[in-house]
């Protein structure tokens, strides 16, 4: 069936009711003129960002951590000797000293606990620039210098800002590279809890002056005899002591004439002169006239020529000299030890001579004092010094020992670098001996230390332990 159409007089109320219920569905701020329309009248809220958690920070366990020290310094010019090195365990820092005062500076790490790097006075004794250890499986240690035969060295590695090594004393590699160059075998180096600097001084017992040697005497001039120039030796002259034979008042045949038949006795200067004053004939005569005399039991014994006749004992053989022992030219290091009561000499590591020594007060402790030659410039024979005093050991309380930080010392019971030096006694001829090879460089340690105990020992300078 299909539907007939709707009138046109029921077409515009249906057309109506579809118009209201479209425009009524339309939100009130759209159904707005388009004049009045704005962005300014929109805000936009931008979504927060997503929430970012930062990863955790690994946290070191509780550690003795150390500030880190400064950045190597290093200067525009070349070091003077003599160059001391002091190291700080509590600022982790090393410091070099030559003849002006400081020199340059570097951040350092030293032994970690259970390894602590030993406190003293120390110097270089072996150098590497390629070493590898021979403790920690062959652990690489670039520019080594060697401190100790037991294993502690100065060498480069990683400084993470707090001790850390096993001992040694890590620096970073370009400090060590300038620093190899610096020093030299027998560099003082001097490892204390805090810092220390040598100070310039002055004392009597310390040689200011190098004692001038005699002058020699000077022998008079011997004068021509029996025409002989007095600028060639005269075999009258030459004693019979210097040629080998027995001198006698009555001797027979005279010096002169036995000279004239063993030339070789004469030095070559003279036998020249006297083989033109004797003819071959004369020597012949005189040869023949000799051999009776040579051969009486009076006769003064010589070494036998096949130019003579008659018996001759035989000349004893001379022994073979001992071969010159090597020239030592480093500079000197003296230890004066009130335990031992004696004062020690060493030269490039070997020792010298020892005696005893007179301290004064021995029961009271006389401290650790290191002092340090120069000589002046433009005067090899005067000297200047100075002076590195260290802390007091550590004292047992109980069954531990006290921190680092008590060895200052507060109770002053350790004497200052002068007050050591008055109450030492040394004899005069050794203070002589000591100045004759007096050099830059040479050290002077007053120690209330001993050799005993210390790692004082073949191919090294003297090691003064603190702790």
């Amino acid at each position: 069936m299909i539907a007939a159409p709707l009138p046109a007089a029921s077409f515009w109320p249906v057309l109506g009711l579809v118009a209201v219920a479209v425009l009524g569905g339309i939100a009130p701020a759209r159904a707005l003129p388009l004049d009045l329309w704005s962005d300014d009248d929109v805000i936009y809220v931008p979504s927060p960002p997503p929430e970012v958690t930062a990863p955790r920070r690994r946290v070191r366990p509780a550690h003795p951590r150390m500030d880190r020290a400064k950045q190597p310094v290093k200067p525009a010019r070349k070091p003077q000797r003599p160059i001391i090195v002091t190291i700080s365990l509590e600022k982790q820092s090393l410091k070099v000293y030559d003849a002006n005062g400081l020199f340059a500076q570097a951040p350092v790490s030293t032994g970690m606990r259970g390894h602590a790097t030993p406190l003293g006075v120390f110097s270089i004794i072996q150098k590497n620039k390629w070493h590898r250890s021979n403790i920690y499986s062959g652990a690489p240690m670039p520019y080594m210098q060697r401190l100790t035969w037991s294993g502690i060295a100065l060498h480069a590695g990683a400084l993470p800002g707090y001790p850390a090594s096993h001992g040694c004393i890590r620096v970073p590699m370009n400090f060590a590279q300038d620093i190899w160059r610096w020093t030299g075998m027998g560099t003082r180096v001097v490892v204390t809890p805090g810092e220390i600097s040598p100070i310039s001084f002055s004392h009597p017992l310390l040689v200011a002056q190098r004692p001038k040697p005699p002058a020699p005497e000077i022998a008079a001039t011997s004068q021509a005899q029996d025409g002989v120039s007095s600028d060639k030796p005269d075999p009258r002259t030459i004693s019979a002591t210097t040629v080998g034979l027995v001198s006698s008042a009555e001797q027979s045949p005279p010096i002169a004439d036995l000279f004239e038949l063993r030339p070789s006795l004469l030095p070559d200067s003279a036998k020249s002169a006297l083989s033109s004053a004797v003819t071959p004939l004369e020597r012949s005569t005189r040869l023949a006239d000799a051999g009776p005399k040579l051969a009486s039991p009076d006769a003064p014994a010589i070494a036998s020529d096949s130019t003579l006749t008659g018996t001759v004992p035989a000349a004893e053989p001379v022994a073979a000299a001992a071969p010159p022992s090597p020239r030592r030219t480093g500079p000197i290091a003296v230890m004066i030890s009130r335990k031992d009561g004696r004062l020690y000499v060493r030269q490039d590591f070997e020792p010298l001579f020892d005696i005893p020594v007179t301290i004064a007060a021995s029961e009271r402790p006389l401290g650790t004092h290191v002092f340090t030659a120069k000589v002046i410039p433009g005067d090899p024979d005067s000297f200047s010094w100075t002076a590195l005093s260290l802390p007091a050991p550590a004292q047992k309380v109980g069954r531990h020992k006290r921190s680092s930080s008590a060895m200052e010392d507060p109770t002053g019971l350790v004497d200052g670098p002068a007050e050591a030096l008055d109450r030492v006694t040394i004899p005069a001829e050794t203070m002589m001996r000591i100045a004759e090879v007096l050099t830059t460089g040479s050290s002077i340690i007053v120690t209330d230390q001993g050799l005993a105990g210390s790692e004082t020992g073949k191919g090294t300078d003297f090691i003064v332990p603190l702790r």
